[in-house]
């Protein structure tokens, strides 16, 4: 991104412009190009097509996928085959789960473009899509023979690995889009990615600190910034990236948080309750709660933090209502079962019962609540902008607690 600022601030506008109406449209174009994290000054030709994916990209960045396909439908209904929506409209289908009409578009391109790289690259994405993985390579392979330099099919490749946790083809895949895509900020972002999830938290922030230097204004890199800070135990650093993050969020997509944005305000909890600062953390755990309802993770943050605050009672709530989302949820299990514990000791037996009453000898075991501080690492939320090209472009991880 300052390499398109720094070339477009090299352009000699005023010479060739003869009049400041001239040079305020022309100024007014191009950024409305360049600017993919911010809305731009002044919108002008709002009804011409490349100005109209050029706001649906803004949507995309934003996670708005919703607005953003609304968008991509009107441009494809007036040019059905815009090569510059159509990388942007298959994403919207994927990030939408729209297999269907996913199918329906690949054939339809193979059918009239059978050379073509997009072609190919949405009948990938489907399979992708419907997790096949092994014909989503094959197709997603044919996209960069045929064209060696579409940058959503190289992404789009790597996430095929990635999804299956096979951390070296997906970087390998990445590492090729780096080389070829030196001035886009996604390859590097995925590289370092992938570097997290094998614990390499040094490289990883090697590489999104390249990230960064392209695109200083994308909240996916400054996050993933703050994953790296809390795993190296920096958790006012880690505190300092996610809050960044948030407002970068809040700018693109306005104060509604798409729930592509879950794990963000969950790490915002994990660092507060780091910081024992418990109130903010309950706070952004209970926003995340409200994004994206029915996460099982998400309800075990909660009652873990009502253990850490004393309040044993809803800390057995959330965890049954953890288990009852996730059975298997081993912390969850553990926890529930210490604060019952605890509960037992401190509880009488009975309402009214006062201070005389038979104890047993049992002695329950005493709760130590930093016990699973290991289990209670940041999610990483990245993998989904899986287009991009001269669009320069999320499967989130799943929150972990």
């Amino acid at each position: 991104m300052n390499s398109k600022r720094e070339s477009f601030n090299s352009l000699p506008l005023k010479e060739q412009c003869k009049s400041q109406a001239d040079l305020l449209f022309t100024r007014s174009l191009y950024e409305n190009m360049i600017k993919k994290y911010e809305v731009p000054s002044l919108s002008v030709l709002p009804d011409n097509l490349d100005m109209m994916v050029a706001n649906a990209e803004r949507l995309y960045y934003g996670c708005a996928y919703k607005k953003c396909f609304t968008i991509t439908e009107q441009v494809l209904s007036r040019d059905p085959y815009h090569t510059a929506c159509l990388p942007l409209h298959i994403a919207c289908l994927v990030e939408m789960n729209k297999s269907n009409k996913l199918f329906k578009l690949a054939h339809e391109l193979v059918d009239l473009y059978p050379d073509s790289a997009i072609a190919w690259y949405a009948v990938g994405c489907y399979y992708y899509l419907i997790g096949r993985s092994d014909p989503a390579r094959r197709f997603l392979g044919k996209a960069t023979s045929l064209d060696k330099l579409f940058l959503p099919a190289w992404l789009m490749y790597g996430h095929s690995f990635a999804v299956e946790n096979e951390h070296d083809q997906a970087m390998a895949a990445y590492f090729n889009a780096f080389n070829l895509f030196k001035g886009c900020h996604l390859p590097a972002l995925y590289v370092g990615l992938e570097c997290g999830l094998t614990n390499n938290a040094r490289l990883a922030s090697k590489f999104f600190d390249l990230a960064l230097s392209i695109a200083h204004e994308d909240p996916f890199v400054i996050h993933e910034m703050g994953v790296i800070a809390y795993q190296n135990h920096n958790y006012t650093v880690a505190e300092n990236c996610f809050m960044e993050a948030l407002n970068k969020v809040k700018q693109l997509g306005g104060e509604i948080i798409a729930d592509k944005w879950e794990p963000l305000l969950n790490n915002l909890g994990h660092v507060n309750r780091k910081l024992k600062k418990y109130e903010e953390a309950l706070e952004f755990h209970k926003q995340a709660l409200v994004v994206a309802p029915m996460k099982a993770s998400t309800f075990c943050c909660i009652g873990y933090i009502q253990a850490l605050t004393g309040d044993l009672d809803s800390a057995v709530n959330y965890f049954h209502k953890t288990m009852a989302l996730k059975r298997d949820d081993s912390f969850a299990t553990t926890m529930l079962s210490y604060v019952i514990e605890q509960l037992i000791e401190e509880s009488p037996p009975f309402p009214g019962a006062g201070d005389v009453y038979i104890k047993f000898n049992a002695k329950p075991k005493k709760v130590s609540w930093d016990m699973c501080s290991s289990n209670t690492t940041p999610s990483s939320s990245l993998r989904g902008k899986i287009w991009v090209a001269s669009l320069v472009s999320l499967e989130g991880s799943a929150s972990a607690l």
